[in-house]
């Protein structure tokens, strides 16, 4: 057993410099849950709700202002940025813009569903981790359908033919599920924008992925790169054009990942502080009569 952990650990060893390119994420991670007092109902005075609750029932977004972030990593943040925007622009989207215009759209698909479903076991977990065990009970017949329907995950049988809808998740999200805060911003090297939270999941979604477990460790390092290479592609391939007229191109990452992450946030608190009755209602829409007069 430990001969094969070394055997294991020196040739991942060689993928270093490339697993970095595969965790790349521009626009990851959701803010932590701050639990807002419930005042309980006396005999006769309804409860008082709160900010949160109001804004679910009215639909609105409770993220109405954005203040810049308090950056405390900036030394050591911008340079990285300035390392990765290089490494994005000259080398990274050159090759995901080629990759683009040779692999026609049905194939890209194809191979997008089958690293899909491979992830769908830590779709599972993770619904399960955050308490949510419909939803991970729909991965993990997702998986069932998509491997032997869907011809090993090539085509989305699941969604396609049985109205199971993909529903992604990450450790990250379960961590902001219990609470836990994001920390601060970071940049990592080649991973691009990210914060605390999000980047301690990467070690967890790494090791529970499936593919760990296949027994040609060359195989399964391979299969590694190529999802996550493959994932980021439209991303990189966009990346130059997103950038051209900006003039500070680091604050314009930060703020707009920091701006996901806050919205992001907010929008579990409104699912939270939901009634009941408006959980229902989501669910299950009242389609109004059309009293249009013609």
């Amino acid at each position: 057993m430990i001969k094969t952990k070394i055997h294991q650990s020196r040739n991942i060893s060689k993928y270093v410099p490339g697993l970095l390119i595969i965790l790349m994420v521009f626009t990851t991670g959701c803010t932590a849950s701050n639990t807002s007092q419930n005042v309980r109902k006396t005999d006769n005075v309804p409860a008082v709700k709160g900010p949160y609750e109001l804004a679910a029932e009215q639909n609105i977004p409770s993220v109405v202002s954005y203040q810049p972030p308090e950056d405390t990593l900036r030394f050591i943040n911008e340079p990285i940025f300035k390392f990765n925007d290089i490494a994005y622009r000259y080398v990274l989207s050159p090759l995901a813009s080629g990759y683009e215009n040779i692999v026609p759209e049905p194939v890209d698909k194809s191979i997008s569903n089958f690293f899909y479903n491979l992830r769908e076991p830590l779709y599972a977990i993770n619904h399960l981790l955050q308490g949510d065990i419909r939803s991970s009970g729909k991965s993990i017949a997702r998986v069932l359908i998509n491997s032997t329907v869907g011809v090993l995950g090539l085509f989305d049988a699941a969604d396609n033919l049985v109205d199971v809808e993909r529903n992604k998740t990450t450790f990250g999200d379960t961590l902001a599920s219990y609470g836990v805060g994001y920390g601060t911003y970071v940049v990592l090297p080649l991973l691009g924008p990210s914060d605390l939270r999000d980047t301690a999941s990467l070690t967890f979604n790494y090791f529970a992925h499936p593919l760990n477990y296949i027994n040609d460790d060359e195989v399964a390092t391979q299969l590694l790169l190529a999802d996550g290479v493959q994932a980021q592609i439209p991303i990189l391939a966009q990346y130059p054009n997103v950038l051209a007229d900006v003039e500070n191109p680091y604050e314009f990452v930060r703020n707009l990942y920091m701006q996901n992450l806050l919205r992001d946030g907010q929008t579990r608190r409104n699912e939270v502080f939901k009634t009941e009755e408006q959980k229902k209602t989501s669910l299950n829409p009242v389609l109004k009569p059309d009293t249009t007069v013609e």
